[in-house]
């Protein structure tokens, strides 16, 4: 029965989910057809999620450890357990471009949304991975922010353990010298888990958001230093699990 349900609730979610986009769609393929106007997009994603969680009765909360700058740039940095973690980074209130799966592109219209507005890699593919870099510094310096899951995809299979990092995104903010925001998805794993049989169930949303962190310096020794303490503070937050109001 409660496998039935699952599923019954993982409809009802698919459909909302094709439902709102449709909505926004024309807005949507209006803001991807000029780098200038990304930003429009990036704001409709933010909404979309505004929206679209109370329907599916996702309750978000957020524990944000710092004052939000407007129209500052930040590097989020997040860890990975769930594809639920890709429409959360829409959540946070800060605009960012995603870094994701080359594969989400082949999923038809919004494949095509996160083609012209996002920055997809194939991580086994070394000529992909130097074109995302490529797109994402050219997004960095037309002062766009951008989300990473340095883990490199949802690798673990022991969650809240996490996975080493990969460099990425911290080669990217002490080149450009922006902050990187640590962000820890503590609830979505248990809604929609990695498993075979997509299910996803209501319940609650803990997103915390760090401090930002500076990098130091521009020498190459700071990427470890910088990838090590990013890493400590999301793997200790997520071994506290927490509650917050």
């Amino acid at each position: 029965m409660k496998k039935i349900l699952a599923r019954l609730f993982t409809l009802y979610a698919a459909i909302l989910f094709i439902l709102t986009f449709l909505f926004f769609l024309p807005l949507f393929l209006l803001s991807a057809q000029n780098e200038k106007w990304h930003n429009l997009a990036l704001r409709l994603d933010y909404i979309w999620a505004r929206i679209y969680f109370p329907l599916i009765f996702l309750k978000v909360k957020f524990d944000i450890r710092f004052d939000l700058i407007k129209n500052r740039q930040y590097i989020l940095c997040a860890n990975h357990f769930s594809y639920l973690d890709i429409p959360a980074i829409a959540r946070i209130p800060i605009y960012t471009k995603f870094i994701g799966k080359s594969s989400i592109a082949s999923v038809p219209l919004f494949g095509y949304m996160f083609r012209k507005i996002h920055i997809p890699v194939n991580r086994s593919n070394a000529k992909s991975r130097g074109r995302s870099i490529l797109q994402a510094r050219k997004a960095l310096e037309m002062g766009y922010g951008l989300s990473f899951f340095p883990e490199g995809g949802i690798k673990t299979r022991n969650p809240p353990q996490m996975t080493p990092f990969q460099d990425g995104a911290f080669k990217l903010a002490i080149e450009k010298q922006i902050p990187i925001i640590p962000v820890v998805f503590h609830d979505n794993h248990k809604i929609q888990p990695d498993e075979p049989e997509f299910n996803i169930l209501p319940g609650k949303m803990r997103i915390v958001l760090h401090s930002p962190i500076l990098p130091a310096t521009r020498e190459e020794a700071e990427i470890h230093l910088l990838k090590k303490k990013v890493f400590d503070i999301i793997q200790s937050d997520l071994n506290s699990n927490q509650d917050f109001i």
